[in-house]
């Protein structure tokens, strides 16, 4: 729990909530909804009913919700080695923002550090919801880059094995999770463009640039997503077209094999007749003779092959 104070530019720590002054702003952050409970401190605000149903349950999916006196900001942190999404909830007021999240997030003591080294970071409250909202953007963001690099593995691998079964199986369970957290950044992307909007109270006209610059780096993360999609579309593709080939392949071989066999066979069944008349038969190197017919037809017919480049 931090406090602001605009005539000393400082920032000191509180251990319990007390109403800001003219020219204080208040930054309180909450792990989980026990302790926020513990604090009883929706008790000391006057909210809208709305509001504090808003802020006491976590939604489902990101939204905005803003009252009189008040904004309701349900966020979504993506955790960057599991992608599980932690939700968070903001309660802001003029002088305050209140964050409660359903458990503990990496950042928080990131965020802590760089509003007591730069105060002014403080100093209104559109400029502590930008600072926060900036490291759940550079989460998405982190996301982004891992997904390029699981998908660019999974791209390898259909040319390691494009025969190999997991293959499809990943595809379809990568294409089911991009689905869900599309979802999410679709609804991010609406709230950090209603924060840049000039009719959002809670900023002012300099954080306006800020947070247009935010929404300007969360596009790629919008970009991304759209194009994730097209890649394990065209990893399915390719893992198809590299079965088909492998099969093609297979068959060629097959036809090429059988392509020598056929005359060959056809001698052996010539000289397997049940005819009593065979000159052949009676000839003291015939046996010799159909073993050196056959193996010149062989090699006349792969060579033929060959030079064709059939084989």
């Amino acid at each position: 729990m931090l406090k602001y104070n605009k005539n000393t530019n400082e920032t000191v720590r509180l251990k319990h909530f007390e109403v800001p002054d003219h020219g204080e702003t208040i930054w309180i952050f909450y792990d989980s909804p026990e302790d926020m409970q513990q604090d009883s401190i929706l008790e000391k605000i006057e909210l809208h009913h709305l509001a504090v149903s808003a802020f006491t349950n976590f939604p489902e999916h990101p939204s905005i919700n803003v009252y009189a006196k008040h904004a309701v900001v349900s966020t979504f942190y993506l955790e960057t080695e599991s992608l599980e999404p932690i939700r968070i909830n903001l309660l802001i007021g003029e002088q305050y923002l209140i964050v409660m999240s359903e458990r503990k997030i990496p950042f928080r003591e990131a965020l802590v550090k760089d509003f007591t080294e730069n105060p002014e970071h403080m100093q209104d409250v559109s400029y502590m919801l930008y600072y926060f909202m900036k490291d759940i953007v550079n989460s998405y963001l982190e996301v982004v880059d891992q997904l390029s690099n699981e998908f660019l593995e999974l791209e390898k691998s259909v040319f390691v094995d494009p025969l190999k079964r997991e293959i499809g199986h990943k595809v379809y369970r990568w294409k089911t999770r991009l689905h869900k957290l599309r979802q999410y950044v679709e609804a991010e992307e609406s709230i950090i463009q209603k924060m840049g909007h000039d009719d959002f109270e809670y900023a002012n006209e300099e954080s306006g640039f800020y947070f247009k610059d935010l929404l300007s780096a969360f596009s790629r993360v919008t970009t991304a997503f759209d194009s994730f999609k097209e890649n394990l579309k065209g990893v399915l593709d390719l893992q198809m077209s590299l079965k088909s080939d492998h099969m093609n392949r297979i068959m060629k071989t097959l036809t090429l094999v059988s392509a020598v066999f056929v005359p060959l066979t056809f001698i052996a069944g010539l000289y397997g007749m049940n005819f009593e008349y065979i000159p052949e038969l009676k000839w003291r190197y015939g046996y010799f003779y159909v073993l050196t017919l056959c193996l010149a037809l062989a090699v006349m017919i792969m060579g033929y092959f060959k030079k064709k480049r059939w084989w």
